[in-house]
Order: C-alpha cells, then structure tokens, then sequence
C-alpha cells in the first residue's frame, strides 16, 4: 500500500514502490506532470524548483512534460523510431563500442566512457555532436541537483546563487543545439546507461562474469531511475492510496525499489504507458553490444 506523508498547509505527498500499484497509478489520466504552483508549503518549493531548472526557453523537458503536449507526443513518436536497433543506421561507431567494452573490461577509465556515452547519445540528434570533460561535469551536477536530497540543499543553493548551475544548463543546452529532447538526452538519460556499464564492469571482474550473456548482463546491469514525480490534477482515489488524493498532491513512484522487485520494461522504460522512454531498445541494444565486445579477446583501449 502507498504511504502518504500530509502535515496541512506544509506538504502533501505519497510514495509509491510496489510494482503493480506504480502501474496502476501510471494509467489513472488525473496523475499528470503539470507542476503547477499549487498545494502546501514543500509541494509548492519543489515543483518551483522543476519549472526553474528543467526547463529550456520555457518549455519543459521530455521527462517533466504533460501527457498533453502534442510536441512531445509527436517527438517521442519519432525518436522511437529513430532509435530502433537493427534498421541499418548506425547509431554508434566501433571506436565508441571498442571504449566502452575496454571500461567494462577494466582498460578504460569512467571519465573516458562517460563522455564517450555522452557522445554517443549526443549524435542521435546531431551528428556532429561533441561531449568533453567539461559537458560531462555539466551533467554530473545536473544529476546531482536533480536528486534534491535534504542534506545536499547547502550545496544546491551555492550552486544557484554562485551562477554554476545556470552555466553548467547552458553550457548542455549549447550543445545540444537547444533542443530540449537533447538536453534530456545528454543531461539526465545519459546516466542511467553509464550507471548500467558501471555495473557491467563489476558484473565482468569475476571470470565467473564473463561467461553471462548479453540479454541476462542487461537485465542485471540496467535500473530504473531511482524516482519520478506526478502530480495530482483531479480528485483521485484508487485501492493504491490509503485515502483520496487532492489536486496539488505530489506522487512520488520509486521505480528503483520496484525495479529491484519486478526488473522489467514495464518499470525501467515504462514500456506500454504514455510517458514510455523512446529509447527503450536503442539503450539495452547498446549494453548488449558493449557486454559482447568486452568478452572478445584482445587488448582494449588503453
């Protein structure tokens, strides 16, 4: 059963972790990603914090768009297919592939393969993307930032009102040729598969590792995001919620701690729902590759 914390007029919130509920929750229309400025004290403070700072030129980004923009529907649309594995496009290049495998083998330093990632993840919208040092620092705070725990609102705000975290945004939206389903793409979706080969390499230390295939590293290597936010549009109630949620709720679905009960499509790419990832293919299909190359023999990248 979903827990709900509501203290009046301060905040009002409900998590979420069992797989089944999270689906249920995911289909009702009155769960939605409007983040408007609405609700008790804490709800207001954090969906203030989404339109501020997950934004480009005034749109928000795919993740924290509405079920109703056209926009995003028609572009998910079109990246889905655009990303399909085994279409005769080639959607990374040997020497990225050959950098990735040497990191899961234990030859290629994190630095190297996350910006190799980023690169990766950069040309599915412009071929003549360029990831460096400096884009992937720009990330790495984004991610950071992004999480929003307690402990880290000290160097959040710093981040703020020293200009880093503006800078850093700009810097990922240059490069992404402002378009926001880049700026997704190479600032936040880019995590999940560097976290993914990160495990790959502790999966392929044990030489009892090297002889899993492709398909079962995947599925052992690629979690959901910890977390997503939903916010309450209509008056809901459902058998997940211990008690009708109100418009201005805030519900939070820890697709982590479900993933680690139910490791599916379902959870990890939302496969099937609205909000489903476009590159629910494109990234197990990359891991795949990376885990087979890293079990070829010969040298990696240095």
């Amino acid at each position: 059963m979903a827990r709900r914390i509501r203290i009046p007029w301060l905040v009002d919130l409900t998590r979420v972790d069992q797989p089944a509920e999270i689906r249920s929750l995911v289909a009702e229309p009155a769960l939605d990603r409007r983040f408007a400025a609405r609700g008790p004290l804490v709800n207001r403070m954090v969906t203030g914090r989404i339109r501020r700072w997950f934004r480009l030129d005034d749109e928000p980004l795919p993740a924290l768009a509405p079920r109703g923009d056209r926009q995003r529907v028609e572009r998910q649309r079109s990246l889905h297919e655009a990303l399909q594995p085994g279409t005769g496009k080639v959607l990374w290049s040997d020497g990225q592939l050959a950098l990735l495998a040497g990191y899961v083998r234990g030859r290629a330093q994190h630095a190297d393969m996350a910006i190799a990632v980023q690169e990766i993840v950069g040309r599915r919208f412009d071929p003549g993307y360029v990831a460096d040092r400096a884009s992937w620092a720009a990330a790495q705070m984004i991610e950071a930032f992004g999480e929003a725990r307690p402990r880290s609102l000290p160097r959040d705000l710093w981040w703020m009102a020293s200009g880093k975290l503006r800078r850093a945004r700009e810097l990922l939206a240059d490069r992404a040729g402002r378009d926001r389903h880049a700026l997704h793409g190479t600032a936040i979706g880019v995590h999940g598969i560097v976290h993914a080969l990160e495990r790959m390499r502790d999966l392929h230390a044990p030489d009892a590792g090297r002889s899993i295939d492709g398909r079962t590293a995947v599925a052992r290597c690629l979690h959901a995001p910890r977390r997503v936010l939903r916010t309450v549009e209509a008056p809901l109630a459902t058998p997940t919620t211990p008690t009708a949620l109100r418009p201005g709720s805030l519900v939070l679905l820890e697709l982590g701690a479900a993933g680690s009960r139910a490791p599916d499509p379902d959870i990890v790419f939302m496969h099937g729902h609205w909000s489903f990832c476009p590159a629910e293919q494109f990234v197990p299909a990359l891991l795949a590759a990376a885990w087979r190359e890293a079990g070829r023999s010969g040298e990696g990248p240095p």
